[in-house]
């Protein structure tokens, strides 16, 4: 055997749970039935192709955010911020569930992807058209009886239906670890935020009202990438025969996440949606430049849970849940660090000086984010093996203390008092999943914690296999 075959043949070998799935630590057959057969697919690839997609919006949002600060200002950075934030909040307070349900049921039966996405874009469509019309009635309230502010409310919602519609196709892309075209959706929708606000400030057309528009309907571009990309090879045409794939199924599954998802929306988006009747626009303005900032590490965490979330429901694995975990903790802080260490220099000169006052807003938001991450990846665990109720139930209790922090905080403290009630939530949501986690699937909390020799191993694999697929 030739040396370039050994080596070959031992890198095969030392593959971790993070690459391809485990053959131990897997989830007793006590808590899912028999043992099927790992559909998983390459996850660490799976993982690589997600988190290249993650770090489009991001990065297009690090682009346009100076832009609009400085075109607009802070009142008017804060207008579009009001206009917005209601669309972002329905964006999940009306999928009830049915996106994730999609990517759950889809994970693990393919074959019937036609009709599980069929009959989630019905549902979706039909939940839209209602959340549409409750943020139209809202919009007055919501604008702090601005009737500028009130306009933009109203177009904005508009586009709630069609940005539903992409989410369950993106929802049945990742159900088939399709992961590929869920990076291209993410950069077609970052590249026509690009693509639309630079030249519209250029040419002193950029406005609070065409900043909407461009932040509203910009993202349904990327529904391109679905065209003709969830067709089902033969192979993957077989059925897991313990699970169903009825509507009946869809909206049970979908309703047990959404109680959770809309908690979590509500922990990360009331606030903005808040801000402007306890605070004001000004407030608002800081506020959104903060979050933004604090949404980079979000990254990182965001490729792993999802990606884990498809993996785990198709074959669970608690080796390779409890590592994942690690890996993005780790790598979230050390993003953070590099943010925060300059961060008093950079801010002011990227956003502008009136905007200096973000800085501790941000350096609060950005601990939220990194102390929340093993806590995330454990909710995307304990909704991919069939217990989404108990995430529901972590984020449902966070979400209550957060509200009432913002209602007594915000008034007083502005955007500094809504990172704090940030935090807070985060704090808890995040432990309540691992402890439920460890409750009732034995994952010990302590898994979840730290760096170990394995995690170094494996992300010297997984770097090594970025820059193969770089260089290819």
């Amino acid at each position: 055997m030739e040396p370039a075959e050994i080596e070959r043949e031992i890198e095969e070998l030392e593959q971790t749970d993070l690459d391809q799935g485990p053959v131990s630590g897997s989830t007793s057959p006590a808590h899912l039935g028999p043992v099927r057969k790992d559909r998983s697919g390459d996850v660490a690839g799976n993982m690589l192709a997600t988190l290249i997609g993650n770090f489009f919006p991001p990065l297009a949002m690090l682009v346009t955010a100076p832009v609009l600060a400085h075109a607009l200002g802070v009142t008017g950075r804060g207008e579009v911020a009001a206009a917005t934030a209601p669309l972002l909040l329905v964006l999940t307070a009306a999928t009830f569930g049915i996106p994730q349900a999609v990517t759950y049921v889809i994970a693990r039966s393919p074959a019937s992807t036609a009709r599980v996405t069929r009959m989630g874009l019905i549902l979706i469509v039909v939940a839209g058209l209602a959340a549409t019309g409750a943020v139209i009635l809202a919009a007055d309230w919501l604008s702090g009886q601005q009737n500028s502010v009130s306009r933009l409310i109203v177009i904005a919602s508009l586009a709630v239906v069609p940005s539903l519609a992409v989410a369950v196709l993106r929802g049945a892309a990742s159900g088939l670890h399709r992961w590929r075209v869920v990076t291209r959706e993410r950069f077609l929708s970052a590249v026509s935020r690009v693509v639309l606000l630079v030249p519209l400030a250029l040419t002193g057309l950029l406005n609070p009202l065409t900043a909407t528009l461009v932040i509203s309907v910009g993202p349904l571009i990327g529904a391109l990438a679905y065209v003709r990309a969830l067709r089902v090879s033969p192979e993957d045409m077989h059925d897991d025969e313990d699970v169903r794939t009825d509507a009946r199924t869809i909206l049970s599954y979908g309703m047990r996440v959404w109680v959770g998802a809309i908690s979590g929306i509500l922990l990360s988006r009331l606030d903005q949606t808040l801000m402007t009747p306890l605070a004001g626009s000004y407030e608002l303005g800081l506020y959104v430049v903060a979050a933004t900032i604090a949404d980079i590490p979000l990254i990182i965490n965001a490729a792993v849970r999802d990606v884990t979330f498809s993996a785990d429901a198709a074959h669970a694995t608690d080796r390779r849940l409890a590592q994942s975990a690690r890996i993005s903790s780790t790598a979230c802080l050390v993003l953070a660090v590099a943010i925060l260490v300059p961060i008093a220099w950079w801010l002011p000169l990227l956003f502008g000086p009136e905007f200096s006052p973000a800085v501790p807003v941000a350096i609060i938001l950005v601990i939220a984010t990194v102390q929340g991450a093993p806590g995330s990846i454990a909710g995307a665990g304990l909704a991919a093996r069939g217990r989404p109720g108990l995430r529901s139930t972590s984020l449902v209790v966070a979400c209550i203390i957060n509200i009432g922090l913002l209602v007594v905080m915000v008034p007083s403290l502005g955007a500094m008092g809504a990172a704090w009630a940030t935090l807070i939530g985060s704090f808890i949501a995040a432990n309540s999943n691992i402890f439920f986690l460890w409750k009732i699937f034995g994952v010990s909390p302590w898994q979840f914690y730290g760096f170990r020799r394995d995690d170094f191993h494996t992300t010297v694999r997984f770097a090594r296999r970025m820059l193969k697929g770089v260089r290819r």
